[in-house]
Formats: C-alpha cells, sequence, structure tokens
C-alpha cells in the first residue's frame, strides 16, 4: 500500500537477527497518519507499549523483534518519529541519523 507521506530510513547502531535468520540493518519509516494516532489512543498496555507496537507498525516490523531493538536504535526511531510531527518545509533533509 503506497503512504502519502514521506518515509527515513535510519541504520542502525546494532543490526538486529530476526526470527527467519535474517539480518535487520536498517529500517524505514513512514511518516505517521490520523489512523496511527487513532490505533494509538485505543490500543492497551502502557504507554510505553503503545508506543513500541506504533513505531513498529510505521517500520513494518513485528511488534516482537522490535522489543528486541537496543535502546540507542529505539531512540533513533523515537527521534525520527518527532522529525514527522514538524511542519515538512521544516524537517531536515538527512536520511539516517547514524554517524
Amino acid at each position: 500500500m503506497s503512504y502519502p507521506g514521506s518515509t527515513t530510513t535510519i541504520a542502525l547502531y546494532s543490526p538486529l537477527q530476526l526470527a527467519d535468520g535474517s539480518l535487520l540493518e536498517e529500517v524505514t519509516m513512514r511518516e505517521p497518519l490520523v489512523r496511527d494516532r487513532i490505533a494509538f489512543s485505543k490500543a492497551r498496555g502502557t504507554d510505553e507499549e503503545k508506543e513500541a507496537k506504533m513505531l513498529a507498525d510505521l517500520c513494518n516490523i513485528n511488534e516482537s523483534d522490535m522489543t528486541m531493538i537496543t535502546t540507542a536504535d529505539y531512540l533513533q526511531l523515537t527521534e525520527a518519529f518527532q522529525v514527522f510531527m514538524l511542519p515538512p518545509k521544516k524537517r531536515p533533509k538527512t536520511k539516517s541519523s547514524k554517524v
């Protein structure tokens, strides 16, 4: 499915080995839609659990895989999410926050 918004690619500091044996080295996050905010508000669990589920959905990865991402990589994802909250013209043009 095509989304109307933009995407950003985040290179993971610590690649994650998935259950199928593949290595997840980067994720592509799509811009959140109103339906994502509605799903967040309807979801059960703590705010942290709801946020992790929403980020997993935005990155098109399994929720259980999201819980295995390092905290440093998770911070990259939350920072990318925050950039999407800015008006498009005020967003930085970088593709990844990995240094």
